[in-house]
């Protein structure tokens, strides 16, 4: 015995590291059992018994409560009420099965839809599920509904107890501290590019501290960041969290096209000492950011960055009131060290925000809208967090349709005459279905194969202990703790059997059962996986993948009329209504992250680097925003023709984006990379004028004239997206 425990041991901290699966299966043994035991022998309560059981398992088990020890309380007792409702509205519709097929309909979309509030909620949605399925089955006994809900109440009680003081886990790492790593070297990069720009022969090591800001960044996208951890709820630090990150890609972004123009010698010392002077302070107040994201220091007041910023433009004023072609010509020098340190003022805003310390900032070089949700309750953030995924477009309301149609089709079947136990034929359509058919495909095999063996185990164990009852109680802590830690350690297929062997342990305690158990067991989950894959073949069977690509091109079609719109706005030219960009942004970053976690084949769209398509995508929302909040209410530009080629610029640049949106939606080769001609549409330096008789007009021409070159650098990288195999990291499993 020490032999096998020294060969276990090592092979555990390989496969379990913290012991996290098998001391969240000991945690929900230890509540399950308790609750399970108090209420059938010492209260003499089968019906409490059975309900607090599943009450257990279904926020123990089948849901991922994510959070530190104290969040995880707060989910489990706020989950309490909603499951409550939940018991009490399958009592009362299980008196028909159109009733409480209808009922699930509607509870299965309801409660998949609210997961568009953040992974705290999707981790509680399938133990939700399943507090509405078990009791919508027959018999139809309300009288019973007092003695049900007691055993929730004792259920998720006891589980409440057991996640504090029972091998509490530790709280995820947070995405605070993520985005405070990727802090760091981005921060380093802006004092390298600070230094190689005021002198342009200390630039040894400027590439790579380039390459790991790039590479720090990309650890921001959803898809490489753990469900438990992605800031996607409709909260102010999820969503400050958010905005940070997004601004620290763009920020990333200008740096590397600031080097890319730091190499003309003819650029004067005087504008280099400038440029170096605002690049330099927009890196102390990003790396500033840092610390006080992990709670070791405070955020950074905006005070000096805004300094650095007046300064800057109003030296740029000065530039352009003079006559000196040589100095006009580096204006887009000047624009994107711009761009960067107003990116950086929303990194600082975002962190003072995410950490309570400031409510709606002054909006200098930010939209006002970037940050309007600071101005809105609660109510209103989730309202519209629902109203921009309430389209058949998001894949979140994709998810709850095929959910609620497969469960609710689910519960007509397990109404069959030949069928004993219903509630197995709907567990294993929620806990089989998945977001595409391919993935429901691969999850099926394991699944039934398991469930045959695991009724191979429990017929065995039926037939050997009969109708000895203490048998089964006496060794279902021990079935329990093992089935319920199989799966998380040897994978579906061993979890399937485990959980098969315990509900045959415990169904063998409230009612005589024979070897037939297992075999019904067998056949309810075969036949609710089934339902699952033929319900998931028939809505939206592409998942993710058949919806990268679609939504993708929509936002850069939506990109390109809100570029003309933009830039008519800037120049004072009467513009149509803006496009909703920011809608269409947030669905195609719900899309990737849920593609991703397919892992979809390279026909499906997994040849394309999406992550640079991501990449534009937000910067043609940020960027643009940036210049709104600069000039919220512009007049016209007293300079017609400057105006005229700065619209038909971007009305070039916005050709360029619905042709590669087309390109992308049909997956048909990459249209030629017409940068260089935008690049050469819009000159070296901005349209010949006379600036001096107004400055103040004369920054925003230059503004929107190195946000254009900006946009067609973008379009050459989306070329490279399009035209090269996409380089992701593999996708994060959670």
């Amino acid at each position: 015995m020490p032999a096998v425990l020294t060969g276990v041991r090592p092979w555990l901290r390989r496969h379990d590291p913290r012991s996290a699966a098998v001391r969240r299966a000991l945690r929900v043994t230890v509540a399950a059992c308790a609750g399970f035991y108090a209420c059938q022998y010492l209260l003499g309560q089968p019906v409490a018994a059975l309900y607090a059981l599943f009450g257990t398992i279904a926020l123990g088990l089948l849901s991922d409560v994510a959070g530190t020890p104290a969040e995880r309380t707060r989910l489990l007792l706020g989950a309490l009420p909603v499951g409550l409702v939940l018991v009490a509205l399958g009592t009362v519709l299980a008196v028909d099965v159109w009733a409480a097929a209808a009922g699930m309909l509607v509870v299965g979309f309801a409660v998949a839809f609210s997961t568009v509030g953040g992974p705290k909620i999707a981790g509680l949605a399938n133990g939700l599920q399943l507090l509405y399925i078990l009791p919508c089955f027959p018999p139809y006994d309300p009288g019973s509904l007092p003695a049900r809900l007691a055993g929730v109440v004792v259920g998720i009680g006891l589980l409440a107890a057991a996640d504090r003081v029972l091998w509490p886990a530790p709280g995820p790492r947070g995405f605070a501290d993520r985005l405070a790593y990727a802090i760091e070297p981005v921060g380093r990069y802006a004092a390298a590019v600070a230094a190689a720009t005021r002198d342009p022969g200390a630039r040894d090591g400027l590439e790579r501290c380039g390459a790991g800001a790039m590479d720090a960044v990309a650890t921001l996208r959803l898809d490489e960041v753990p469900r438990a951890e992605r800031p996607v709820g409709p909260g102010v630090r999820d969503r400050s969290l958010g905005i940070a990150a997004i601004a620290l890609q763009s920020v990333t972004a200008r740096l590397t096209n600031l080097v890319a123009l730091l190499d003309d010698p003819a650029l004067g010392g005087q504008a280099r000492d400038a440029v170096a002077r605002l690049v330099a302070t927009a890196g102390r107040a990003v790396e500033a950011c840092a610390p006080a994201l992990r709670g070791a220091g405070e955020a950074p007041a905006l005070g000096p960055l805004d300094t650095a910023l007046a300064e800057f433009l109003s030296r740029r004023a000065a530039i352009l009131a003079a006559r000196d072609d040589i100095a006009r010509r580096h204006l887009r020098v000047g624009a994107e060290a711009v761009m960067a340190a107003q990116s950086t003022r929303a990194i600082v805003v975002g962190t003072r925000a995410a950490l309570g310390l400031a409510g709606h900032e002054p909006p200098v070089g930010i939209a006002p809208v970037t940050f309007a949700y600071l101005d809105r309750s609660a109510a209103q953030r989730w309202w519209r967090r629902l109203r921009v995924h309430l389209t058949p477009r998001s894949v979140y309301f994709q998810n709850a349709v095929r959910l609620a149609v497969g469960l609710a089709v689910a519960r007509i079947v397990a109404d069959l005459p030949d069928i004993t136990h219903g509630f197995w034929v709907m567990l294993a359509t929620l806990t089989l279905m998945r977001t595409s058919l391919v993935a429901s495909r691969s999850t099926l095999g394991p699944a039934f194969g398991g469930v045959l063996a695991g009724a191979v185990l429990a017929g065995i164990m039926l037939v050997a202990v009969g109708d000895r009852t203490e048998i089964y109680t006496w060794s279902l802590p021990v079935l329990m703790a093992l089935g319920f830690a199989v799966g998380p350690l040897f994978g579906p297929a061993a979890g399937q059997a485990g959980f098969t062997v315990v509900v045959a342990a415990i169904f063998a305690q409230l009612a005589p059962a024979t070897w037939h158990l297992a075999e019904t067991r067998l056949v309810d989950v075969v036949l609710g996986g089934l339902v699952g894959a033929v319900i998931g073949a028939a809505v939206w069977p592409r998942g993710g993948a058949g919806e990268v690509r679609r939504s993708a091109a929509a936002v850069l079609r939506t990109g390109a009329d809100d570029v003309v719109a933009t830039a008519r706005i800037l120049t004072g030219t009467p513009a149509s209504p803006r496009a909703d960009l920011p809608k269409r942004l947030a669905l195609l970053d719900a899309t990737h992250a849920q593609f991703r976690s397919e892992g979809a084949s390279a026909s499906a769209g997994a040849d394309v680097d999406w992550l640079a398509v991501l990449g534009v995508g937000h910067r043609l929302v940020d960027d643009a925003d940036l210049l709104r909040g600069r000039y919220p209410d512009p007049d016209p530009l007293p300079w017609p023709a400057v105006a005229a080629a700065l619209v038909d610029a971007a009305t070039v640049v916005a050709h360029d984006l619905r042709v590669t949106a087309a390109a992308l939606a049909t997956a048909a080769a990459a249209p030629p990379d017409e940068s260089a001609g935008v690049h050469a549409r819009l000159s070296p330096h901005p349209p010949v004028a006379d600036y001096g008789r107004a400055p103040s007009d004369a920054l925003r021409v230059v503004d929107v004239w190195g946000w254009l070159h900006g946009l067609a650098d973008d379009l050459h990288r989306l070329h490279g997206a399009l035209t090269a195999p996409g380089r992701e990291r593999p996708p994060v499993r959670s």
